[in-house]
């Protein structure tokens, strides 16, 4: 049986989202954004890009940051909180970064409490 992961767009929750990596400030992230989120995430970069030097190593080739380890909240502890608090989230693939920082929220306020 084939399943089919719908990756939604961390900004807009839309679905049909794709996962752009990128590197600033020595940090390496990713982010799932809809083509149209895309492009103009590359236009706003644009002006920079265009005048940035790539990184290479000693050999002349181009370096490319490995993936963040991930240092957030256990995925499945999310996903479980958010069926509780109805948040839809789907059973596998990334946890969107909006019900990341309300699981997060959340986890503060009850330490605070």
């Amino acid at each position: 049986m084939a399943k089919r992961v719908i990756v939604e767009s961390d900004l807009s929750g839309e679905p049909d989202a794709e996962t752009v990596s990128f590197a600033f400030d020595g940090k390496a992230y990713t982010i799932d954004l809809t083509e149209g989120e895309k492009e103009e995430f590359g236009e706003l970069l644009s002006k920079y890009i265009d005048v940035a030097e790539e990184a290479t190593t000693a050999t002349g080739q181009q370096t490319i940051p490995a993936q963040a380890q991930s240092t957030g909240p256990d995925p499945a502890k999310v996903r479980a909180w958010a069926q509780e608090n109805g948040i839809e989230v789907n059973a596998k693939g990334r946890v969107p970064h909006s019900v990341i920082a309300q699981y997060l929220k959340a986890q503060e306020e009850s330490a605070d409490a």
